[in-house]
């Protein structure tokens, strides 16, 4: 995979506990077929087609992962991180 910008979105696998619904939150995902833990979820939110998460993952990164639910794929993106001047 070339290297990942935060405007694009890269197809993966995620795997997920089910609750209510089969995909209800994301534990892991594949960067490159590398297993990426989810440490937890920042945020999350609906746009039509899609159920979006923020996520930390364990090495302290974060990602934005969605969750298109009428073709049950999901993608991911690196989150650009913005440097604080003091």
């Amino acid at each position: 995979m070339p290297e990942m910008t935060p405007k694009s979105w890269y197809r993966t696998a995620v795997r997920c506990l089910a609750g209510y619904r089969a995909d209800e939150r994301p534990i892991s995902f594949l960067v490159d077929d590398r297993k990426i833990e989810i440490r937890r979820i920042v945020r999350s939110w609906r746009e039509p087609d899609f159920l979006h998460f923020r996520v930390e993952t364990d090495d302290g990164r974060e990602y934005d992962l969605r969750h298109h639910e009428y073709e049950d794929s999901w993608e991911m993106k690196p989150v650009e991180v913005i440097p604080v001047r003091a």
